[in-house]
């Protein structure tokens, strides 16, 4: 299985995301790096010309470069920018991730990545994104093994095109739900216009409670994200014997380097999963982790896998 460093969630300004993903390029055995805005086009710090140029940067890493575009397309604007990001994309031979299915059409001709916000529920999608140019599919975050597991055998069509590469969610904060109102800017009375890119005071987002102060979600801007960081360390083995091509490890603001390592050791068969468990433990400051959806359980337990 490969290693891909998922696209930059949330606001940490364009010198800070330059920073990050040179490093990642350069001082990581990731094998993949998505790169551009999924969340919100207010912050698309990274413009198609300058993810052009980011790119250039990241090329002799020798790492596999694909632009991310955004997850919920709303206005003439954000179509605009989706299209120039596909042209940027083709002018350079780079893959696209497409987060919304109007990006479809955009990027026919050109290697595509169905992002993990398409619905892709069954094998008649996967066949279906297939015809059109897919080559690799995310799986959606909220589906159980058993259903990854159906969905990667029967993904194609007799006659029709190669089954697309199989990329699963394994480490970072969900990505759930995108709404068209900015939750950030709501909980400091902003409007959505004037939202004083506010988000950029969470680099790993804002943690929502319960009444009762248990952890609920976390909200990113027009995003909504677990409370939990979501990690399929101690599932390595099962993601191998399911057959996974790649696994997405998503960015945080801490540690990255060394988690990027961890993984690396863990996919290698270097380090247990127990062990790779407890050392990413520590990294998270103690905090619990999430595994629920992956074992089709709600999505905030952490399941112990069986030995």
């Amino acid at each position: 299985m490969k290693i891909a460093i998922g696209p930059c969630l949330f606001e940490w300004g364009k010198k800070a995301i330059r920073q990050f993903y040179q490093q990642m390029a350069f001082e990581t055995d990731a094998d993949i790096l998505y790169i551009g805005e999924v969340v919100c086009s207010k912050r698309n710090h990274l413009a198609a010309d300058e993810l052009g140029i980011l790119a250039e940067l990241l090329k002799p890493s020798g790492k596999d470069l694909v632009l991310s575009t955004l997850g919920l397309v709303m206005s003439e604007g954000e179509q605009l920018s989706l299209r120039q990001v596909a042209e940027q994309a083709r002018r350079q031979s780079l893959w696209l991730e497409v987060n919304d299915m109007g990006g479809m059409g955009v990027g026919e001709g050109q290697p595509l990545v169905a992002g993990p916000h398409i619905n892709t529920y069954n094998a008649a999608t996967v066949a279906f994104l297939a015809r059109v140019g897919v080559q690799r599919v995310v799986l959606p975050v909220e589906l159980a093994h058993s259903a990854m597991t159906a969905i990667m055998s029967n993904g194609t069509e007799e006659g029709g095109p190669t089954r697309p590469q199989m990329e699963v969610f394994a480490f970072g904060r969900l990505p759930l739900t995108f709404s068209a109102r900015c939750y950030t800017a709501r909980a400091f009375q902003l409007s959505k216009s004037n939202c004083q890119y506010k988000c950029g005071d969470f680099p790993d987002g804002m943690l929502v409670r319960t009444q009762e102060q248990a952890s609920f979600l976390n909200v990113n801007g027009t995003q909504t994200l677990s409370a939990q960081v979501f990690n399929l360390i101690q599932e390595v083995p099962h993601l191998h014997r399911m057959g996974v091509d790649v696994v997405r490890l998503s960015p945080q603001s801490q540690h990255m380097t060394e988690i990027v390592a961890i993984w690396k050791q863990c996919l290698d068969q270097r380090m247990e999963g127990r062990e790779a468990l407890a050392r990413l433990l520590e990294l998270n400051h103690g905090e619990p982790f999430c595994n629920g959806y992956f074992h089709g359980r709600p999505g905030l337990e952490f399941v112990v896998p069986e030995p």
